[in-house]
């Protein structure tokens, strides 16, 4: 689970590593039953603050084996209380989940008896095999040491670590990903997680995908097909591609798109895709027709900072120039969510830092945003995440805040949890100005958020003569450029039909007016919840916390 008001709180979407988990042994004989709660989608008993009755639940149908998802370092809190529940339950608790991997002595002395370290979907079957015994669970240390990839504490209270698991080489092997054994849900999902692939071939250093998954690999394109075949035919039409970066193996993901695309075609189905991507996207013409085919209509693009110093610094192998030349390439075909890290650490031996003030820098943002035509944003701060070469740089310098005042609760990015003192930054301003950006993004300026309420004055623009005015000026570009360009540029028409250069001037201008359309709306629902956010992160003591920390 995570907190109610965080950036994540409106999707409602599982997180596919512990489904895929526990399909593995969802079909043991030796259980009765193999169900998920995923709190944050959830319509069943309640306690009295509104939160899943876990009491009433084990008391309906008693649970021994109590697994929990530990891969948010936000949710930790909420995990390790229900299992210290669950604990006094008498069930067996395991974790597994990137902060529990790199945090695991933290987790057994929580609540936790096993943790599972990296992909878990192997070592839960040889877990199970020593640990449930004719009906009964048994955790025998001795047993316990011959499955690979687990940490447990022995009876004296030593932490024990199995040693390192192989990867799994074949993900085709595993069962297929089981999205009903998530009962008790409150609503339809958002959209449909589909697990592709897994691990990234670059290494960010705020990341820990790859440190905790490796190089990347992914299951057939037949599987993944099967996968959204199976969620279309239950009346979905939204699916996230889980994959870090979607365009990894390009060749791959084109064969899938085209598959994809052909399905849609023969079934007359309606496919929305949203995937995440890096923006050497743009540099494959045949990967962007292809994406297009298959019904990619969104983008998530991780571009993180519009200042050279900090690509530099995070090692993202790209510069400002390239990433808004790309980004301006892809805004023709999809709708582009951006995802940046305000104000990112520099270090005493760092080759790369910023001499821009923070204001300077978040004016450098808001243009950035306007170059790259980017249709939504989200701004985090960065969090120095358990596992990462970030936090191992910050904990160098000792400069992430204690746990005791500022806890894991705030690490989902909209808060400042290390210290940027040493670099001669103000805390309270590098705390404030991403939630400044996404207020004067989704909800404009201190005097237009009042006059424009609601974006009313943009609603009434664009309904009236908004319409008219700018068909007419997008489509007379969209002539021009096509007239003049038809001869410079090569035509990608290996897919998607070739237009005359009317009919494409046409089409361009009325994909131009559902882009702003589509945009107005997101902006005014965006609007709603950010206003939601900020009324309830004023209730909170974080700034007096910070205060007081600081002022020593």
């Amino acid at each position: 689970m995570h907190t109610k008001f965080n950036i994540y709180s409106k999707i409602r979407m599982p997180p596919v590593g512990i489904v895929s988990v526990m399909s593995q042994i969802s079909r043991d004989e030796r259980f009765e039953e193999v169900y998920l709660i995923d709190e944050n989608n959830y319509k069943g008993p309640s306690d009295f603050m509104g939160l899943p009755d876990h009491r009433f639940l084990q008391e309906r149908k008693p649970v021994k084996i109590a697994m929990f998802y530990g891969g948010m370092s936000s949710s930790i809190p909420r995990m390790l209380s229900l299992a210290q529940q669950y604990k006094r339950f008498i069930a067996v608790t395991i974790a597994g989940g990137s902060h529990v991997d790199a945090l695991p002595k933290d987790a057994l002395k929580s609540g936790i008896d096993i943790v599972i370290h990296g992909e878990g979907e192997e070592t839960i079957r040889e877990l199970m095999d020593v640990i449930v015994k004719d009906d009964e669970v048994i955790l025998n240390h001795d047993s316990l040491c011959r499955v690979k990839g687990i940490s447990f504490l022995n009876p004296t209270g030593e932490h024990i670590f199995t040693g390192k698991r192989a990867p799994i080489d074949n993900l085709n092997s595993l069962e297929e990903v089981d999205l009903t054994l998530i009962k008790y849900l409150a609503k339809r999902w958002s959209a449909i997680p589909v697990s592709r692939g897994r691990g990234c071939n670059w290494n960010c250093e705020f990341c820990v995908v790859n440190r905790q998954y490796g190089k990347y690999k992914a299951t057939s394109n037949h599987r993944t097909l099967n996968q959204i075949i199976r969620h279309s035919d239950m009346g979905y039409n939204y699916f996230f591609i889980t994959d870090d970066n979607f365009t990894q193996s390009p060749k791959d993901t084109i064969e899938l798109c085209k598959m994809i695309g052909n399905f849609k075609i023969m079934f007359n189905k309606r496919i929305n895709l949203m995937v995440q991507v890096r923006s050497e996207a743009a540099e494959n013409d045949e990967l962007i027709e292809a994406m297009r085919f298959a019904g990619v209509k969104t983008l998530a693009i991780g571009y993180e900072s519009p200042l050279k110093e900090e690509l530099l610094a995070m090692s993202k192998g790209v510069t400002v120039e390239k990433l808004i030349e790309r980004s301006r390439k892809l805004s023709r075909f999809f709708y582009l969510h951006g995802m940046f890290i305000f104000g990112y650490p520099s270090f005493a031996d760092s080759k790369y830092r910023s001499s821009l003030s923070l204001k300077d820098r978040a004016k450098t943002y808001e243009a950035f945003f306007n170059k790259a035509k980017i249709d939504t944003v989200q701004v985090m701060n960065a969090i120095p995440l358990p596992g990462s070469h970030l936090r191992e740089k910050l904990a160098a310098e000792n400069r992430i805040l204690p746990l005791e005042e500022f806890g894991y609760d705030k690490y989902d990015g909209m808060f400042l949890c290390y210290d940027p003192v040493p670099e001669g930054l103000d805390p309270y301003e590098l705390h404030e100005l991403p939630k400044v950006l996404m207020k004067r993004w989704y909800l404009g300026n201190r005097l237009t958020k009042k006059i424009n309420y609601g974006n009313w004055m943009n609603w009434f623009y664009t309904a009236t003569i908004g319409f008219p005015i700018e068909f007419g000026v997008f489509y007379a570009k969209r002539f021009v450029h096509n007239l003049i360009g038809r001869r410079k540029e090569k035509r990608m028409a290996i897919l998607l039909p070739e237009q005359n250069i009317f009919k494409d001037s046409l089409l361009n201008s009325w994909h131009h007016i559902q882009k702003r359309w589509r945009n107005l709306a997101v902006k005014t629902y965006a609007g709603g919840i950010v206003r939601s956010w900020l009324r309830e992160y004023k209730k909170s003591d974080f700034l007096a916390r910070m205060h007081d920390y600081f002022s020593k």
